[in-house]
């Protein structure tokens, strides 16, 4: 019995302990869910001020970026309508060419010319040449198998090809211009000079170039284009400022002397006043009208000269069998018969003794440069002196003063070998030169070398008659740096047919002066850093009061 309740009240105490034991763990069971439902609120109250401080953060974004982006806006309208534009090539202008055949007396030369397609008032502006002599005599040369020149033209031609690209071949004009030889021909064969010019013709047109035709130049012609291309050169139309830009020139324009082989000539501007001759060529260039008048003198050529003066020497010494030619260096002799130097333009007023026309002279230098000057002054003050030498054409027209260019071979032979300010002292010194210093100095003949003395004496005494002649090198270098100095009259013919030449339209955009650019620059600059700063601020600021927030919560 004792036992039995012993049992129960054992069972009661393991009932209660287990009761106990439920009860400790539904109470720990419980605050359990109740800090995991803390937990749950804390994460839910973070996510909720994150979503917040997000939804801050959006706002001060959309707040203040309208606002500045309407200010920038703004003003850089405001500034750009106040500011002055200006036109602005796209791309650099594209270089474009021109061909122009020389067919003179001796040979034919071909240029190649190049320009950008912008003019200056309507006339092209030349930058660059480039030449090909062909191979062979003159033109006129061939006036009995005409095919035979044209086909001379072609190893130049194959030439030009290679030169200028390929897309600009049916663009590229193409020229021939005939000179003295042609322009004779003409006068006493029409007939083999219109079948050279046809042939001539045939194999132009043959080329992929634009043949624009072929011409026989007259002297007024030639001399107005040489003129024109002195003048180009000297930068006597315009010039080039600081900034590589075309102004207008304020320098008068430069007369020319040329001292051809058969003839020789003055080109030079007329007087506003005076009335241009039928002779006359008038040419508009570079937005002004230029009226030109040559003046020729065929006694006065190199040839001329040199049989002018060996007629007067074998009159002066006509007993004697040896001519003495104190214009010749020593050593130098050449026989000659007196018909070959007796010409309209070797006339005399002593008819009584003028030797046969078959008689022959040996002339031999002697080498007295003062002696030779003297004697040129001589010749040229006879009767039959050009119109150089007379106070005023008679027409009437009286040239501009100024200055003339001398184009000579002479010359130019003087200038590299015996350079001198005073032009006497140099002719003095290159009537000196003995045949091997002439030759040493040059690859032209004898023939042509003892000549020049004479040529250059004469050019001399035209400089003490009133005229002012440049013998400076600035042309010569001008026409260097063109790329071929013997360009002469076919640069000049080029820039007078420019204005035919069609010229491309470039493309420009509107542009501001570099100042005002970098004003604008530094404004812009200067809006966007400021801009950002607040926004900057702004979010700090708010980032500071949220993180204030939160630690007022969790020390709470």
């Amino acid at each position: 019995m004792f036992q039995n309740e012993e049992k129960r009240r054992e069972e009661k105490r393991r009932e209660e302990k287990r009761r106990e034991e439920k009860r400790r763990e539904e109470k720990r069971r419980e605050e359990k869910r109740r800090e995991e439902k803390r937990r749950e609120e804390k994460r839910r109250e973070e996510k909720r001020r994150e979503e917040k401080r997000r939804r801050e953060f959006s706002m001060s974004w959309r707040e203040l970026l309208p606002p500045w982006l309407v200010i920038v806006a703004g003003l850089t309208g405001i500034v750009l309508l106040c500011v002055s534009t200006k036109d602005v090539p796209m791309a650099p202008l594209r270089t474009k060419y021109g061909i122009v055949l020389d067919a003179g007396p001796s040979r034919t030369i071909l240029f190649i010319y190049q320009w950008t397609t912008s003019k200056a008032d309507k006339t092209g502006v030349i930058t660059g040449c480039s030449s090909c002599p062909v191979q062979g005599p003159g033109v006129s040369s061939y006036s009995d198998s005409p095919q035979k020149a044209g086909k001379s033209l072609e190893p130049c031609l194959n030439w030009a090809q290679k030169e200028i690209p390929a897309e600009q071949h049916s663009q590229t004009p193409l020229y021939l211009g005939a000179t003295t030889s042609m322009r004779q021909l003409n006068l006493t064969h029409p007939s083999l000079s219109d079948s050279l010019l046809a042939a001539l013709t045939g194999t132009l047109k043959s080329s992929p170039f634009n043949f624009q035709g072929a011409q026989i130049l007259s002297r007024p012609e030639e001399g107005a284009f040489n003129w024109v291309a002195v003048n180009y050169v000297l930068e006597n139309f315009f010039k080039y400022d600081w900034r590589g830009q075309l102004v207008p020139s304020r320098r008068g324009m430069a007369g020319v002397l040329s001292m051809g082989r058969t003839s020789a000539q003055l080109t030079s501007e007329l007087e506003e006043e005076e009335q241009a001759p039928k002779e006359g060529v008038r040419l508009q260039l570079y937005g002004q009208t230029h009226r030109l008048h040559t003046q020729q003198c065929p006694c006065h050529s190199t040839e001329q000269l040199r049989s002018r003066l060996l007629s007067l020497l074998i009159q002066d010494q006509r007993s004697a069998r040896t001519v003495s030619n104190p214009c010749w260096p020593l050593t130098y002799s050449q026989e000659v018969q007196w018909q070959s130097v007796h010409g309209p333009c070797a006339a005399t007023d002593d008819t009584g003794d003028i030797p046969g026309p078959k008689k022959v002279f040996n002339i031999t230098g002697s080498s007295n440069p003062t002696a030779c000057v003297s004697l040129v002054q001589s010749l040229l003050n006879s009767s039959s002196s050009c119109s150089f030498f007379r106070p005023s054409l008679s027409s009437g027209l009286k040239p501009l003063q100024t200055r003339f260019l001398v184009i000579s071979e002479a010359m130019d032979f003087m200038r590299g070998t015996v350079p001198s300010p005073d032009l006497g002292q140099a002719v003095k010194r290159l009537c000196g030169m003995s045949v091997k210093e002439l030759m040493r100095e040059s690859q032209a003949s004898m023939d042509t070398l003892v000549d020049y003395c004479t040529v250059s004496a004469f050019i001399f005494h035209l400089s003490t008659t009133g005229y002012t002649l440049d013998f400076d090198w600035p042309a010569w270098t001008a026409f260097q740096k063109m790329g071929d100095r013997s360009s002469g009259w076919t640069l000049g013919y080029l820039l007078s047919l420019s204005s035919s030449i069609p010229q491309d339209s470039p493309s420009f955009l509107k542009g501001i002066e570099p100042g005002v650019w970098s004003l604008l620059l530094v404004l812009f600059v200067v809006l966007l850093m400021g801009s950002f700063m607040r926004i900057s601020y702004r979010v700090m600021v708010r980032e500071s009061s949220s993180s204030h927030r939160n630690s007022s919560v969790f020390d709470d």
